[in-house]
């Protein structure tokens, strides 16, 4: 009987602590949309697309930069600043519906909700027309690559490869 007890403590034992190392190094995104890329720069080439809450685990680091491995065994590099080591969880009371978009989602990941965007949009004197402007704008690798020449600015990790 001893030996059962012995075997069922080493056994729930190993199990526990398999899963609190699995868990290490997994960090989840926190930006709504981002990108992996071939080589630790904004300028490396998109390897693919990651999302909000999206978990990943980190491999390693160089500089401000994690090189994960992401959804669907996808790796690449992404930026310090777009992850989080806290898990993020979307809940409340009811189902989440359907048809949140994935900027709704990360909104409301983040404590936004209608009630508090109704009270920022209340006040006369802020105008929002140019952040949900700025909001729509995509920059190319291209173009960022021409605009960095022309400023003859040198990214400091990375480079343009």
């Amino acid at each position: 009987m001893k030996l059962r007890k012995v075997i069922f403590v080493a056994g729930l034992a190993m199990f526990l602590a398999g899963t609190v190392w699995s868990d290490q190094g997994m960090m989840s995104v926190q930006v709504r949309e981002g990108e992996l890329r071939a080589t630790p720069s904004f300028l490396g080439a998109i390897v693919g697309p990651v999302a909000y809450g999206d978990r990943v685990s980190s491999i390693r680091k160089q500089g401000d930069w994690v090189n994960v491995r992401g959804p669907n065994n996808l790796a690449g590099w992404i930026h310090e600043s777009a992850l989080t080591s806290k898990q993020v969880v979307l809940s409340s009371g009811s189902a989440v519906s359907a048809s949140a978009n994935s900027q709704e989602i990360a909104l409301a990941g983040k404590g936004f909700n209608e009630d508090v965007e109704r009270q920022y949009r209340s006040n006369d004197r802020l105008d929002y027309a140019w952040v949900d402007h700025m909001q729509g704008f995509k920059i190319t690798r291209d173009q960022m690559v021409v605009f960095l020449r022309q400023g003859q600015i040198k990214p400091p990790q990375g480079g343009q490869r």
